[in-house]
């Protein structure tokens, strides 16, 4: 009896009133919930947003950057995109930093992108300036038709000129490629002839009133025939030069070739005379010159 009493005993659970109160299969599991249904925390999904925010920046500053180079965008439009953003700035910096930031920003927007030599004309009466910016002091004013020689393009919209040897800038839409209506300037072969001479004008110093009296001159002389010759006297080409072989210090095809009798011409009239307009009068009161 003793020994079946004690198997019975021995086959009882061994656990407290507490641990039969709550078995562990039944116990809440709202204290220790299980990984799978435990509650996402929200920091993942702040930090995933402001990545998202960072490369989106990121994106737009690099299309910023190709437009600007790639696209050749309005160089004005960059200048004023620099421009606020240094005015913008100016809080933070001191007036020495300033004034170098602008100065820098302004020999920026004055870099001559394109040496250039080539003779245009004035489109209305304009002034000159000593920097290619409308703030810069005015020099002196060129007027209408007037010819200048461009030596250079400026980034934003501006030209340098040549005035007395010395560089000035305009705006480059007050010139144009288009010789004035008011010059006699012939058709034809004879038109380029005089049109060269035009251009050469400048390098005696002379304006471009002078190309006329030239005209004339050289209408009466040979009527810009660069085979023009003088079978009395011998005097041959544009300039009737006397003897001939003169010219041979322009280029050695000087007897049938226009351009270097212009030239040698042009040298004649300036060395004699001073200028073709001289020269024209001293023509009409002598027969020649």
């Amino acid at each position: 009896m003793n020994i079946i009493q004690n198997d019975q005993e021995n086959l009882k659970p061994k656990h407290s009133k507490a641990d039969r109160a709550n078995p562990k299969h039944i116990r809440d599991e709202s204290a220790n919930p299980p990984k799978h249904i435990r509650k996402t925390s929200a920091k993942p999904k702040i930090l995933k947003g402001i990545i998202a925010v960072e490369l989106i920046s990121v994106i737009l500053a690099c299309c910023f950057v190709y437009r600007i180079w790639c696209h050749n965008v309005e160089v004005r439009v960059f200048d004023q995109v620099c421009s606020s953003t240094l005015a913008s700035s100016s809080y933070f910096m001191d007036e020495h930093a300033n004034e170098v930031a602008a100065a820098t920003l302004k020999t920026y927007a004055e870099t001559v992108v394109e040496e250039v030599y080539e003779y245009l004309w004035t489109t209305e009466k304009i002034e000159y300036r000593t920097g290619a910016d409308m703030s810069y002091k005015s020099a002196g004013t060129l007027e209408k038709d007037k010819m200048v020689k461009r030596t250079g393009i400026t980034r934003n919209g501006w030209s340098r000129v040549s005035v007395d040897d010395e560089d000035y800038y305009i705006p480059e839409d007050k010139l144009t490629d288009d010789i004035p209506d008011s010059l006699p300037i012939a058709s034809g072969t004879k038109g380029e002839y005089q049109k060269y001479a035009l251009s050469l004008l400048p390098d005696f110093g002379w304006d471009s009133s002078e190309l006329e009296p030239l005209i004339y001159l050289w209408n009466r002389e040979s009527g810009w025939n660069p085979r023009s010759h003088n079978k009395s006297s011998g005097a041959h080409g544009i300039p009737q030069a006397l003897p001939a072989k003169k010219m041979a210090s322009e280029g050695s095809d000087y007897y049938t070739n226009a351009e270097p009798q212009i030239r040698w011409g042009l040298k004649y009239i300036a060395r004699r005379y001073g200028s073709p307009s001289r020269a024209w009068a001293h023509f009409r009161s002598s027969g020649w010159y």
